[in-house]
C-alpha cells in the first residue's frame, strides 16, 4: 500500500485529501507544520508528499529543500492558492503542482501525472 503525508496548516484540507485517499486505498495521513513533516517523515517513508506553500513555521520550499537534502525519494505534489508559483514550485522539485480551490477530480489527476492511479 502506497504511503502519503499531506502538509497543510489547513485542518480542513488535510482531512479532505486524507479522506479521499483512503477512499482510493493509500494510507494516508497529515502534518499541520513544517516541524510536524519533518518528525513524520524521520519515522516512515512516504511515496508521495502533498505540501502547502504558506505554512505557519516556514514555507513548504523549505521542507522541499530539507527533502532534497536528505535524498528522500518521495515524490512531491505542491499545493497552492497561488497559481503564479507553479513555475517555481516545479523548478524547486516538485513533481505536479495542484492549484487551489481543488477537487477530489483535481487530486486524482495528480495521482494520475505521477503514474499513482489509472
Amino acid at each position: 500500500m502506497r504511503k502519503v503525508l499531506v502538509v497543510d496548516d489547513e485542518m480542513e484540507i488535510c482531512l479532505l485529501v486524507t479522506q479521499y485517499l483512503k477512499k482510493l486505498g493509500y494510507e494516508a495521513a497529515f502534518a499541520l507544520s513544517i516541524s510536524e513533516a519533518i518528525s513524520k517523515i524521520a519515522g516512515s517513508s512516504y511515496d508521495i508528499l502533498f505540501i502547502d506553500l504558506n505554512l505557519t513555521d516556514g514555507s513548504g520550499y523549505d521542507l522541499i529543500h530539507a527533502l532534497q537534502a536528505s535524498n528522500n525519494a518521495s515524490k512531491i505534489v505542491v499545493i497552492s492558492a497561488y497559481d503564479s508559483e507553479r513555475q517555481k514550485a516545479l523548478q524547486k522539485g516538485a513533481s505536479v503542482f495542484m492549484a487551489k480551490p481543488f477537487s477530489v477530480k483535481t487530486i486524482e489527476e495528480s495521482l494520475q501525472q505521477l503514474k499513482f492511479i489509472n
